[in-house]
């Protein structure tokens, strides 16, 4: 059977058309992501005319991706250097493109902390700058870039909570048990304050926001039940706490996402993702319009931002074939459809992705996604090919996060070229509750990855996958599934592909960058072991691929940033260096301008259409020439090149 139009590579991870909008606090422009001279940078447009948009940035290396607003209608960007994640923040006017770095300081990282409507001049930011392992809060007046110390972090507190009137009311502090307090400031005394505790089981509760006068807070907390619910607490009272129940998810999963009406802060709606994403009104005042959106849009539907005055909501919306962006006016109760992430997606034939729930050999319900080529699909078994296939079994990050419904750029690409493409929410990933969180302690290497065998096993009891043609795939903690998988099982796998994945556990934790020493015990405690004793360093060793590694024997490809500060270039290196020393093949690729990830699409693409050579050689399937897919790139193919050569 022919199969649809091979999708150019470039086409699926080049630079999107457009992405990010946000609508500014006065609703009068949009700001959005697109690339200018092949370089993402942002763009800034009148809401009745998003054509005419203008770019107001000259980022000419990396791209930028995260931006905001400011009250007084400039725009705030963050940017790092070949991917070593010491963020600082540029101030861009949107009027002249004039831009200024508000933290020019080498060797820290920054990031936004509030943005204020009642002084639109301001905003808050925390840095590490005067201790590298900790955030202090910093005010920064937008006029003059001016900086002023106003928290100095002396308890390793992971964060700041504040109010429009830019004081800090609320922090969290990790426990040596994995547990965390959270602290109020005493208005009084101008102490911390122990508020709420969490046990460690229940750590995985959160501190979300207050409202805009400070009176109320809110949290996503599991105390006391399984799953993340709504909380409010009541500011008023000095001597005591008071705790209110403002919602629970109705489905087995966590409350994921908050609405938030933009001038008082108190919550409107909450999502809840199981397989897929639901939304319920908590102000019956919204009601209707959440009824539109979900009639309006197929697919998932979120809020990206509002206008200050909470009439205009840009609203995204993920399909399995790609991102719409859409203006929502809540006087008219109309949208307007912005633009596509991907253009030049449309001319192609993308395939769906459908949700299962997979049964772990232990009973665990395992949300997983699965695509498959619509052209291969039978008819009478929605989501099954007509004969099996092979299978590559896309393991997520984290580990805790989650796999979602909705657009997903390594689905579509891996399914035209003729795989089924499977993503498993396995143990500890987030998103299902606390207890499935917790069943992942301790288990990298263990329950972890039985969990994808199941999957695996799965897949080709229903007919789906190929059982000598299926590929472990994934990066950061997927890489280190993968590296674990030609390792801990040799035989299940024909060959895996690892991106900047952890090869020893020992080195992973002492190597982790210094800031993230706030939430260290709750790190180990979670891998299950602390490399500083001997129990815990010969657990850690147990579980690293590098142990084992002579126990691989299928093709192993890795890819590797060679600025990477959480996983380090060493992890990579280590595990090829002990294969080259057993004259085992490997195929390694380094990027000497790239960390947790390739960001710089040319070496994006370049490494993809290495993995898919490589796929090739060792799967089967579709693929398309390297063509000049590495022009521009920055690879350093420093093992295997002769089997990666087009």
């Amino acid at each position: 059977m022919t199969g649809p139009t091979l999708i150019p590579r470039k086409a699926i991870f080049g630079n999107p058309t457009r992405l990010e909008p946000l609508i500014s606090p006065d609703g009068r422009r949009i700001a959005f992501i697109a690339p200018k001279d092949d370089v993402l940078n942002i763009w800034v447009a009148p809401v009745v005319d998003p054509k005419n948009a203008k770019c107001i940035t000259n980022d000419t290396k990396r791209g930028i991706r995260q931006y905001h607003w400011t009250h007084n209608n400039k725009i705030v960007y963050s940017q790092d250097k070949n991917g070593d994640e010491d963020w600082q923040i540029y101030l861009v006017n949107i009027e002249t493109a004039e831009e200024r770095n508000l933290t020019p300081f080498d060797g820290t990282t920054t990031f936004p902390v509030k943005f204020s409507p009642t002084r639109p001049n301001e905003m808050l930011i925390m840095m590490n700058k005067r201790d590298p392992t900790v955030f202090d809060l910093y005010h920064v007046d937008l006029a003059t870039a001016e900086l002023e110390l106003i928290e100095t972090n002396t308890g390793k507190f992971n964060d700041w909570h504040c109010t429009d009137d830019l004081k800090a009311h609320f922090t969290v502090q990790e426990q040596p048990d994995g547990g965390k307090i959270l602290f109020r400031k005493n208005k009084n005394t101008g102490k911390w304050d122990p508020c709420v505790t969490w046990d460690f089981s229940d750590a995985v509760s959160e501190f979300h926001s207050l409202n805009s006068d400070g009176t109320k807070a809110y949290m996503l907390d599991c105390k006391g039940r399984d799953n993340k619910a709504l909380v409010e607490i009541d500011l008023m009272s000095e001597d005591k706490v008071a705790f209110r129940l403002l919602a629970e998810s109705p489905n087995t999963a966590d409350i994921k996402d908050l609405v938030k009406d933009p001038k008082t802060g108190s919550p409107i709606a909450f999502s809840a993702e199981y397989t897929i994403t639901k939304w319920y009104v908590l102000d019956a005042a919204y009601k209707k319009d959440f009824e539109y959106l979900e009639e309006k849009f197929v697919g998932e539907i979120s809020v990206g931002s509002q206008s200050l005055d909470n009439t205009k909501w840009i609203i995204t919306q993920s399909t399995a074939s790609g991102i719409q962006y859409h203006i929502y006016d809540r006087e008219t109760t109309s949208t307007t459809f912005l633009f596509h992430s991907h253009d030049e997606l449309l001319q192609y034939t993308l395939n769906n992705m459908h949700p299962v729930v997979i049964k772990s050999r232990d009973g665990q319900d395992l949300v997983s996604y699965l695509t498959i080529p619509d052209h291969l699909e039978d008819t009478e078994r929605s989501g099954r090919p007509i004969q099996p296939i092979p299978l590559v079994l896309r393991v997520h990050g984290g580990p805790w996060w989650r796999d979602s419904f909705g657009f997903n750029q390594d689905h579509q690409w891996l399914s035209n070229r003729g795989f089924a493409v499977l993503s498993v929410n396995f143990r500890g990933s987030t998103g299902f509750g606390k207890t499935f969180v917790e069943l992942g302690n301790r288990q990298w290497s263990k329950n972890m990855h039985t969990d994808l065998i199941d999957a695996v096993e799965w897949a080709v009891t229903e007919g789906i996958a190929i059982r000598e043609k299926v590929v472990i795939y994934g990066g950061s903690y997927g890489g280190y599934a993968a590296l674990a998988g030609l390792t801990f099982t040799p035989d299940v796998f024909c060959c895996g592909v690892d991106i900047v994945g952890p090869s020893s556990l020992v080195t992973l934790v002492e190597t982790i960058p210094p800031y993230w020493s706030s939430i260290y015990q709750q790190f180990i405690l979670r891998i299950g072991g602390d490399p500083k004793t001997e129990e815990g360093r010969k657990f850690l060793l147990e579980c690293s691929p590098l142990t084992h590694v002579d126990k691989i024997k299928k093709p192993l490809l890795i890819g590797q940033g060679a600025n990477d500060p959480r996983v380090k270039q060493a992890e990579s290196d280590q595990i090829v260096e002990a294969m080259v020393a057993r004259n085992i093949p490997v195929g390694y690729v380094l990027y000497p301008d790239e960390g947790h990830g390739f960001a710089r699409p040319p070496n994006r693409i370049s490494f993809n259409a290495i993995i898919e050579k490589f796929l090739t050689n060792h799967l089967g399937g579709r693929r398309e020439p390297y063509g000049d897919d590495f022009e521009g790139s920055t690879a350093q193919i420093l093992e295997g090149k002769e089997d990666l050569q087009d």
